[in-house]
């Protein structure tokens, strides 16, 4: 990950414009301030879990993984949607409204940012799991093709390889990645999937000793092997997810502000 995450905090500021007396727009002006003060309230009570949850989430950006960083970034999620409950129980008066969903809207954002973040933190060590299982079958499917004496052994040896690779295809099928490394994982299987019939073809065709068929679905079969996954690409769909949804944070920060200054102009 190249960019540190973390949660987008608002610093909301309280309306104070100077006046007096009891006209419609003190009021208007007095129910939003006290609005804001509750928001106030809100983010001062979580300040302390998401100093902890940003910290979790600068962790997570260098690569730091393990059981202790996952409880970081569960503990984070808890406080986001802690503070969206809190959040979300104020009612505002009407020339707030629209902030208050802007600001509820922001904090599901950063709920859905640290869920997939927490996501990603278990699938890609199972990721390094099911690599490390290819690894080993890519690794026997050598050693027994190096055995072989006859274009019946080839075959069996493809067999074979093909059909433990299929059961590595099972295990990306039965993995739950986040959204945004779903594509990826139908890439890996369409891959491996490719070279698991490609193999039982080849095979085939060593079998009935067709030479022609055997020259195209060898060069086929060796290009398979040289293009098999790898959890970079992984980390890199993520990192472009992030991203994403970052900017997305960010848009919405700068909206809340404008609002935050349109009431300003209102009621100033």
């Amino acid at each position: 990950m190249r960019r540190a995450l973390g949660l987008v905090l608002l610093a909301v500021l309280v309306l104070v414009v100077s006046g007096c007396g009891s006209s419609a727009k003190d009021k208007r002006r007095d129910a939003v301030n006290d609005y804001l003060n509750r928001v106030e309230k809100i983010q001062n009570r979580f300040a302390p879990s998401f100093a902890v949850a940003n910290e979790a989430y600068r962790d997570f950006a260098r690569g730091k993984g393990g059981k202790k960083q996952l409880a970081k970034l569960r503990g984070a999620e808890v406080s986001i949607i802690g503070a969206r409950d809190a959040l979300q129980q104020l009612d505002p008066p009407r020339d707030a409204r629209k902030l208050h969903r802007q600001l509820i809207q922001l904090y599901d954002l950063d709920a859905a940012l640290g869920l997939e973040a927490i996501t990603l933190q278990q699938f890609l060590p199972a990721v390094r799991g099911v690599l490390k299982d290819l690894a080993r079958v890519n690794k026997s499917y050598r050693t027994n093709l190096a055995n072989t004496a006859t274009a019946g052994d080839q075959a069996t040896a493809l067999d074979n390889y093909s059909n433990a690779t299929a059961g590595v295809v099972k295990e990306f099928r039965e993995m739950a990645p986040p959204p945004a490394l779903l594509p990826w994982r139908a890439a890996q299987m369409t891959r491996l999937q490719q070279i698991v019939d490609t193999g039982h073809l080849l095979a085939k065709a060593l079998r009935l000793g067709d030479r022609n068929a055997a020259t195209g679905l060898i060069k086929r079969f060796r290009f398979l092997l040289s293009h098999q996954p790898n959890v970079s690409q992984a980390q890199h769909d993520a990192v472009k997810s992030y991203d994403n949804r970052l900017v997305g944070i960010n848009r919405l920060q700068g909206k809340i502000q404008q609002e935050h200054q349109h009431i300003q102009n209102e009621l100033g």
